[in-house]
């Protein structure tokens, strides 16, 4: 079951579409699902790609990455308001909904979750029109994310 609401499931829609054919990412932070609060964060994947294009290979229709500055505000609201990182979202235009490689390894140090408790959802879109989403948890047993069923 994906851990949101109506609403901030159709807001993490709509910033999907919005951002085609660009990926989209964001953050909700919460306790109980009525206390959620959704951030719109900023890909800044486009500028990191254009300035290193050997280490960053891939631009914004194909990979996103927090604002380092914004991530840390978001982060830092969390632990004074005593908020968890409940879902991490982004989009994939022109793709399925499904967990990538490069998903995997950006929310894994060690081969443990970086945020332990936070689910993923990910957003297929398709000229602008939303085809699907998918939401992922970590599974301890088999040590990966794994698609849940809504």
């Amino acid at each position: 079951m994906i851990p949101l609401t109506p609403e901030h499931r159709e807001a993490v829609r709509r910033h999907a579409a919005e951002a085609y054919p660009f990926e989209c990412c964001g953050i909700v932070l919460g306790k109980a699902a009525a206390d959620d609060i959704l951030f719109r964060c900023t890909n800044i994947q486009d500028k990191l790609h254009q300035k290193d294009p050997r280490t960053f290979t891939r631009d914004a229709r194909t990979a996103f990455y927090i604002d380092p500055k914004e991530l840390m505000g978001i982060l830092k609201q969390a632990r004074e308001q005593e908020m968890a990182v409940k879902v991490f979202y982004h989009s994939h235009p022109d793709h399925e909904a499904y967990f990538s490689e490069e998903d995997e390894r950006m929310a894994l140090f060690d081969g443990e979750p970086l945020y332990p408790g936070a689910g993923y959802l990910v957003v297929s879109v398709y000229d602008r029109k939303i085809k699907d989403e998918a939401f992922f948890s970590w599974d301890p047993g088999v040590r990966k994310f794994e698609r849940q069923n809504d």
